[in-house]
């Protein structure tokens, strides 16, 4: 008979009191349903709504609740990792509020741990009600992260099962910025995928808009791999080549006797070189207001308080 394991929830929130309390529900009576003690922290990353009040109200009759509370909104990884810091049990188990990740395979990922994996990756085969662009953006973000790092994350999730040893060694390690599916993938401790359906939301709405997509693809990117910054050299290259080659055209018509339209050609190549420039100290810039905000070294999130069911009892 093998040891009663404590198995610790992470779960972020943000604008979802339509259905927090409900869903929670789901997700703890599914794991009550193995043989393992229970925590569950639930971080309210900063929402505008009522969430952290009906998270306040579940407590009074769910003892196991902890809630962790932003004092504004920080963003998903920073609920994630003050979620992980908050956990004390010998595994944790991440996963959305919404139930966009399944709680019936958690049984599963424990079972996969007991055996020995320390990283039960949830993964993604349909990702449910999301649009065809959508689609293209996540399916050309994973393919430029690999290209880019030479870890493939498609169809990854945040949904994930990590042994305590694997929590204590994402918590060390030093960037401020995190990209939580990317870095568990680089740390490679035994892993095996768990594959699983999006689920529609039952209720509410995703607050993740292209724009904040595309800023959190280009952050987890140039977190992960200096590419960008090679990029530049290539461009530099190319726009070289060009310069070379319409000086070669313009030569040659002078010598065959053509007239040479300076004034257009020289515009051209003004736009393409002030192009590629502006373009490059974009890529520079970018860099640079990352080791900024590392120097910085402000912590990535602020709570504003913890309360358990010790404050209430």
């Amino acid at each position: 008979m093998h040891q009663k394991k404590k198995i610790s929830l992470v779960i972020p929130v943000y604008n979802e009191q339509e259905m927090i309390v409900d869903n929670l529900k789901t997700i703890i009576r599914v794991v009550d349903s193995t043989d393992c003690d229970l925590e569950v922290i639930a971080v309210d990353d900063g929402s505008k709504d009522s969430s952290l009040t009906r998270l306040k109200d579940y407590q009074q009759e769910e003892a196991r609740l902890k809630i962790v509370a932003f004092t504004r909104n920080f963003g998903k990884e920073a609920a994630i990792q003050a979620g992980l810091e908050a956990a004390s049990g010998d595994a944790c188990v991440v996963m959305d509020s919404d139930l966009q990740h399944p709680p019936e395979l958690i049984p599963e990922m424990i079972a996969m741990w007991r055996q020995g994996i320390y990283v039960v990756e949830g993964v993604k085969v349909d990702r449910g009600e999301e649009s065809i662009k959508s689609r293209v953006f996540a399916n050309g973000f994973y393919y430029l992260f690999f290209k880019a790092t030479g870890l493939s994350l498609k169809n990854h999730s945040d949904f994930k099962l990590l042994d305590k040893k694997v929590v204590d060694t994402y918590l060390s390690l030093p960037e401020r910025e995190r990209f939580f599916r990317g870095l568990v993938h680089w740390i490679s401790y035994p892993s095996a995928s768990l594959p699983f359906n999006v689920a529609e939301r039952v209720g509410g709405q995703s607050s993740w808009g292209q724009l904040k997509l595309m800023k959190y693809a280009i952050n987890n990117i140039t977190s992960f791999s200096s590419m960008p910054l090679k990029l530049i050299g290539l461009i530099g290259a190319i726009t070289l080549l060009i310069g070379f080659f319409v000086g070669a055209i313009s030569i040659v018509q002078k010598i065959a006797g053509h007239s040479v339209d300076g004034f257009t050609t020289v515009n051209l190549l003004i736009i393409l070189m002030g192009g590629a420039i502006l373009f490059s100290l974009g890529i520079l810039g970018h860099y640079l207001s990352r080791i900024y905000n590392e120097i910085k070294s402000r912590p990535s999130y602020v709570i504003k308080k913890i309360s358990d069911s010790d404050e209430i009892n």
